[in-house]
Order: structure tokens, then sequence, then C-alpha cells
């Protein structure tokens, strides 16, 4: 989830292998299937720019098979100085101006270039898949794979794969007349042996000699069950997660309930509706980064994700309680 706008919903808010296999050149799905599985394979380090509708970021990414482990480090360059190391599905993320070191667990959470949140054989049910045309780029092949939504509940995708690893080095969304709404794009870009085991090593945890340890994060990403249900899901979008979160501000913890069609995600929040109570519905969409909101008698329903305002919509007017 990527609505900085609203601080109080969590962000969803994260070597050469058998991944560099050629891949049949006229199979889209076998181009998907070497891009999902070097993003979690290869070794990569390089710097990416985002953008989504008026909001850009940079963020810095390196990737690594250590003793049989994934490890990872992120590093936002804008704003707060802050970085995200993974090994597994252990995350700790450091922010040194808090001083603060907070345990988590990867529920949700993807960095580009790993996109994919489920096999990518299940795209094929709600997307029609092409290739396009090649492209050299930062002095490397990569191919075009063309991502047709077969309804209007999800947004059109283009994808372009480095052709010897199968790596994406680009990535873009668009809405449904065909415009860029939201774009992943490496500038510069190291693969196999030119990544150092150091390049996935924390950088900020020699800043600061005693470190406050905030282990809630990890402990609250344990899946739970809410108590609540979508009834009327899109086709193709599956349940990936169900946590309770306690959010500043808040005196109640919030249910969140996150949805995927292995590309597109969103998150479903349930909380105690505030006093005064909210009277009515309410929505906004912001490059893919749709917001809906409801009252639900004493709850208020909030939809968050990079779906098309009338899929959060439909799956915010369906939540209600379990039976």
């Amino acid at each position: 989830m990527r609505r900085a706008s609203r601080a109080w919903l969590p962000a969803l808010a994260f070597g050469f292998t058998a991944g560099a296999q050629a891949a049949p050149q006229d199979e889209p799905l076998a181009w998907l299937q070497r891009a999902a599985n070097a993003a979690r394979t290869s070794s990569y380090s390089g710097t990416f720019v985002h953008t989504n509708g008026e909001r850009t970021s940079t963020v810095r990414i390196a990737h690594a098979i250590i003793d049989g482990v994934e490890q990872e480090r992120v590093e936002p360059l804008e704003g707060e100085p802050h970085e995200i190391v993974r090994r597994g599905e252990d995350m700790i993320c450091y922010f040194p101006e808090a001083k603060t070191m907070r345990l988590d667990k990867r529920v949700s959470a993807r960095y580009f270039p790993s996109i994919f949140r489920g096999p990518p054989e299940a795209l094929a049910e709600n997307y029609t898949l092409r290739l396009g045309n090649t492209e050299r780029m930062l002095g490397l092949e990569c191919q075009w794979i063309r991502l047709d939504p077969k309804d209007a509940l999800r947004f059109a995708q283009r994808l372009c794969a480095e052709v010897t690893t199968g790596l994406l080095l680009r990535a873009r969304t668009l809405n449904e007349r065909k415009q860029p709404i939201e774009q992943w794009t490496f500038t510069d870009i190291k693969l196999g042996p030119q990544v150092a085991r150091s390049d996935v090593k924390p950088t900020l945890q020699s800043r600061v000699k005693s470190w406050i340890t905030d282990s809630q994060p990890r402990d609250e990403a344990k899946g739970v069950d809410t108590g609540w249900a979508v009834t009327n899901i899109p086709a193709g979008y599956r349940k990936i997660g169900e946590v309770r979160r306690t959010l500043p501000g808040r005196s109640q913890p919030v249910s969140q309930i996150i949805y995927s069609d292995g590309l597109a995600s969103l998150s479903v929040f349930v909380e105690l509706a505030g006093v005064p109570a909210r009277p009515a519905e309410a929505a906004s969409e912001e490059g893919t980064t749709s917001f809906f909101v409801r009252p639900a008698g004493d709850f208020v329903v909030t939809v968050l994700g990079e779906v098309p305002i009338a899929t959060a919509q439909q799956i915010g007017r369906s939540v209600s309680r379990r039976p």
C-alpha cells in the first residue's frame, strides 16, 4: 500500500541461477515465470525510480542468496533516513533518528523488481498475455511483456525483462485509456558476481549505539481471524493475509485483510467509528492508488489499494461480520 498522505495506514505496505535459462521466445507466461524466479533467486543491486500519480521516490535495493537464504536491503533515498533489511521472511527496519529498530514479518510488502504476489500462471485467468518489442535499457537487452485485463477491475501492466536473467528492469501500469499512471524503472543495475555480500548488510546500524527494539509489528503480523469477511470479492482476487494492527492514535486495534490478484493488491481495514461518526461514503484516486471509506454501524471500513476505484467500492461495500 502506498498512500503516504494517510500516515495511520501501515505501509504495505518490500547470482545467475536457473532463472537465467532461455525462455521460449513466443511464450509470455514463460517470461513472467522467469521474471518472478529472477527476483527471488538472482543477485542484483541498483537504484530505481518509482512514480505514482504526482509522487516520485527513489530507492536503492540490493538482493542476494547467501548460504541458501534470500537476503535484501532496501533504502528509500527521500525523507527520514531509514532502511529495511530482510533475511527470509524476517525484516528489520532501522530508523536512526528515532533510535528504533523495528522487527516485522513480510506479509504483503513488495519491492520492485519482485512484483508478483502469487504464481504467474494464475495471471492468465484475468489478463491477456502478449509479448511486445525488445528494447535496449542500461546497456542490456530487455523484452516487453503486455498484460491486458479481461475486465475493468484491474489495470493493464507492461513489464520489461532483461533477456539473459529475466529480471525486470522496468514496469508500467496503465489506466483504461492506456495512459501510464505508475512506473518503476532502474536507473543503474549490477547483476550476478558484481553484487557483494556487503551490499545486503545494514548500513545505518552503526549510527546508533543503543537501539530501541520494537517487536510489536512482528508479533501483530501473525495471522488472526479478524471476524470480518468480504462477500463480493472480484474474480481473481484472493486473500493472502489477515492481521490485527495497533496504529498510532487508535485506542483499539485495526483489523486488516489483504487481497491480491497476483500483481495488484489492496487492504481492507475495519476499526471502531470515531466521534462524530462518519455520515457517508467517500472515495478518491491518485495514480494507481484508490481510497474508499464507508460507515458500517459502529465501525468504519476503509479500502486502500492499487486497483481501480470500482474495485475498491465493490469490495468495501461487501464487508460484513463473518457468521
